[in-house]
């Protein structure tokens, strides 16, 4: 599976894209792949219900975030290689390596975000629980994205500190729930 999700979205999209895929928001989206696989981990990672210290359950959290966070990178690096591969000898536009920055740094805040929310309610209420409520988050945040995906650039400094301050409310509700 994962090697069907590389080679379709990080070798044959951008191919097919050619020079567009290297626009910021394209790459801007891809930045924000990584939360896509990073809750889902995390909800895995909860199977038996409360974790018996905290320590456990932020690890696998932590776990869930670098999962997807790995994902990401790989499908961008492909995407990125494959076009700069598919264009060699041919002048090639540089990315904006800056507001790429900090778009991947809103995807590592809304996948911390989003895994904290998984790894709570599975750990208070069931695995199945916790899968629900990130599907309606993520079909939320699809809605947010078609509409106000080109947006991200803008905001991503502020969006990055309101994810990672409801991470953080997250994390503090999980911590209560392993006492």
């Amino acid at each position: 599976m994962h090697l069907a999700l590389l080679a379709a979205f990080g070798v044959w999209i951008p191919q097919l894209k050619g020079l567009d895929f290297l626009d910021t928001q394209i790459l801007a989206a891809y930045m924000c792949l990584g939360l896509l696989f990073a809750p889902p981990a995390a909800a895995q990672a909860f199977p038996e219900g409360i974790p018996s210290t905290f320590k456990q359950g932020a690890s696998r959290i932590v776990a869930g975030v670098l999962y997807g966070e790995t994902i990401m990178a790989l499908l961008v690096g492909g995407g990125i290689a494959t076009v700069y591969l598919g264009h060699r000898g041919s002048y090639v536009p540089q990315p904006d390596w800056e507001t790429l920055a900090k778009c991947a740094l809103f995807g590592l805040a809304a996948s911390t975000m989003l895994a904290s929310l998984a790894g709570l309610v599975a750990a208070r209420f069931s695995k199945g629980a916790a899968l629900i409520c990130l599907r309606l988050a993520l079909f939320g945040l699809l809605v947010v994205f078609y509409y106000w995906g080109r947006w991200l650039p803008d905001v991503g400094v502020t969006a990055t500190a309101a994810c990672f301050a409801v991470a953080g409310l997250l994390i503090g509700l999980l911590a209560k729930v392993c006492k």
